[in-house]
C-alpha cells in the first residue's frame, strides 16, 4: 500500500500522500519493530518529525494517538 503511494504521489491528483500516510497508521499500529524503527528515524531526522508532527495534529484522534506514540524521546512504542 505505501508503494503504490510512493508511486502515486508525484501525480496531478496526490492520492499517494494519504495512501501512504494510511499505510503508516497501520504498519504502526500492528507491527511494534515498525513502531521503533519509525521512532528513531523521528529522532534522527528533523524533516521527518515534522511532517508527524504535522500530521498529528490534524489526524482523527486514534490515528493522531498513534502517531504521538512514536514521538522520539517517548517510551518505548510498544508498551503503549
Amino acid at each position: 500500500m505505501f508503494v503504490i503511494g510512493l508511486i502515486l504521489a508525484p501525480t496531478p491528483i496526490p492520492f499517494g500522500v494519504p495512501l501512504m500516510a494510511i499505510a503508516l497508521f497501520l504498519l504502526i499500529a500492528t507491527n511494534p519493530h515498525a513502531a521503533r524503527l519509525v521512532q528513531a528515524l523521528r529522532g534522527q531526522h528533523r524533516w521527518i518529525h515534522r511532517a508527524m508532527h504535522f500530521v498529528e495534529q490534524r489526524a482523527p484522534t486514534r490515528i493522531g494517538e498513534v502517531l504521538r506514540s512514536t514521538r522520539p524521546g517517548e517510551k518505548d512504542p510498544v508498551d503503549q
